[in-house]
């Protein structure tokens, strides 16, 4: 059997009613560090996996380093009596500074890895894992509850080869509360011209042009951050890219592809989604406006990136045909003319430019921010170094291993 890692990133802020600071993490939903949040939920479920043997790691991620302790010890209070059920361990501030001293002796920037950002959070499960010598990880969200037979769909296939091709990673379905595993589309998302207004539908017609398909699972242009499934092989290989700012999961995707990595989606490793509802206390972070803005900076970003596919040698050329109605559609020539109409549409009257620019000035810093884009093929090569130091540092995973199972902080 291999060593199978479930991994969980909870995220957390200041006390409810308490105004964040501007150097905030900015992250969907994090939970006030003052309430109880969903974890604990999705912890119970696994206590009901029929897999005997599992770990479980989780991703403390404060949204300020000055709340660092307390979350520490929070999340230490959460997940202390779930030991009696199976492993259990969180990665934390304090492991990362631990990592980055190592990293640092070695002669490796320690700034390659942090807990700020999406991407960075999601490159730590990977790190946490080989700590935890982890063959197989089964990465799940906070606000999810997962059933009894998870862990068994997730070995099923990963490793193993179909149809002539190795499956490196697999993803799974999201279901809500009452099982449907569509997003909700707002009235115009059928008729409208708009990309960005079509967003919903064109990532529902991709899983139904799956969920059709009479085979389980099938090569996919798409995968959800709260239910994949990582190969040691893929993990060990291919990293988040820091450079992103949101939908680090199907970027993931891209990035395995550059790289000669499969993904495929199994229509039956399904878990349900039960995200707590936005804060209306938070437009910046939550407000249908704020979200585009992130979809057009990730877009423009990950557009200029399958280019340099096509450009770079050691790289496995990508087109936007390649991913499907979502999200090939928005790797294409047109994206700028679709992104500054939604953006004049939707931008509220009161907007204040230091936190929602123009939309041509939001066009402009999308621009100058997918210039960047080859920086992660220097990345992918940094990540081997790190990946290497955590493989061979007995210091890092005794460190990790011996709190698994113990019962006191």
């Amino acid at each position: 059997m291999n060593r199978i890692t479930v991994t969980i990133p909870t995220y957390w802020s200041w006390n409810a009613g308490e105004s964040g600071h501007p150097e905030d993490s900015i992250f969907d939903h994090p939970t006030p560090l003052d309430e109880e949040g969903t974890l604990r939920r999705c912890l119970e479920s696994l206590k009901e996996i029929s897999l005997p043997d599992f770990q479980v790691l989780i991703i403390t991620a404060p949204v300020n380093p000055d709340l660092s302790e307390a979350v520490e010890q929070k999340i230490e209070s959460i997940i202390s009596p779930f030991r009696k059920s199976y492993p259990i361990v969180q990665f934390c501030p304090s492991d990362l500074a631990m990592l980055k001293k190592r990293l640092e002796a070695e002669g490796i920037d320690p700034e390659l890895v942090s807990l700020d950002a999406y991407a960075q959070i999601r490159n730590c499960q990977l790190i946490g894992s080989l700590l935890l010598d982890t063959d197989l990880i089964a990465a799940i969200d906070d606000d999810e509850v997962v059933p009894e037979d998870y862990l068994q769909q997730a070995c099923q296939y990963a490793g193993k080869t179909y149809k002539g091709k190795q499956i490196h990673g697999v993803a799974g379905i999201y279901l809500d509360s009452t099982g449907n595993y569509k997003v909700k589309e707002s009235p115009e998302a059928r008729i409208s011209s708009n990309l960005f207004k079509r967003k919903a539908a064109l990532m529902n017609d991709e899983f139904a042009s799956y969920m059709e398909l009479p085979e389980r699972i099938v090569e996919t242009a798409i995968a959800l951050g709260g239910n994949m499934v990582f190969t040691r092989d893929l993990f060990m290989q291919v990293p988040f890219d820091p450079g992103i700012t949101r939908g680090e999961d199907i970027d993931y995707l891209l990035n395995s592809r550059m790289l000669g990595y499969n993904w495929f989606l199994d229509k039956e490793l399904r878990i349900t989604h039960l995200p707590p509802a936005p804060s209306e206390k938070d437009p910046l972070n939550t407000s249908l406006y704020s979200r585009l803005q992130q979809d057009i900076i990730r877009f423009v970003y990950q557009r200029e990136k399958i280019k340099l596919s096509t450009a770079l040698s050691g790289f496995y050329p990508l087109e936007p045909e390649d991913f499907g109605y979502y999200p090939g559609k928005f790797f294409k020539d047109d994206l700028e003319e679709h992104a500054l109409e939604a953006l004049k549409e939707m931008r509220p009257l009161d907007a204040e430019e230091c936190s929602f620019p123009k939309p041509e000035k939001l066009i402009e810093l999308a621009k100058e921010r997918a210039a960047s884009a080859g920086n992660f093929y220097e990345f992918k090569e940094k990540w081997k170094q790190v990946m290497g130091v955590v493989e061979r540092d007995r210091q890092l995973k005794e460190h990790m291993k011996s709190r698994l199972t113990r019962t006191n902080y």
